[in-house]
């Protein structure tokens, strides 16, 4: 019986090495597929400095706790490209304004941020 036991105890304790094995390989693979291209926080209007991306999609992500907030994406020639919709808050125990939006690449960009109190931007490829 104490054979059998430690038996199971070996595969049980395999098991787990294995599937913590994987579960780290795939964290590892997520995290070198996204690509940060730009990142920001601020608590007012901003327009960054210019970036460049490359071809592929991109994702626009944001978080912002003040009263209002939109962003804008614009070429090197602040030529506007994409736009997400204005939100707005009214009370402070609200929810955080939150969104994402696809854009497209390659090429020369600014994000241009109009918003009143503190956010956070990401755009990720």
């Amino acid at each position: 019986m104490n054979l059998v036991s430690k038996k199971i105890h070996a595969f049980v304790l395999c098991a787990a090495i294995t599937v913590a094995g994987f579960a780290f390989a795939s964290s590892s693979a997520f995290a070198q597929a996204v690509k940060l291209l730009y990142e920001d926080r601020a608590a007012d209007a901003k327009t960054s400095e210019i970036f460049e991306a490359g071809p592929g999609p991109f994702q626009i992500r944001w978080s912002a706790t003040g009263g209002k907030f939109l962003v804008k994406i614009l070429d090197a020639n602040n030529l506007e490209l994409v736009s997400s919709a204005p939100q707005s808050r009214t009370e402070d125990a609200a929810a955080a304004m939150t969104g994402n939006m696809p854009f497209e690449g390659p090429g020369q960009f600014r994000a241009v941020v109009e918003a009143a109190g503190p956010w956070h931007l990401r755009i990720v490829q």
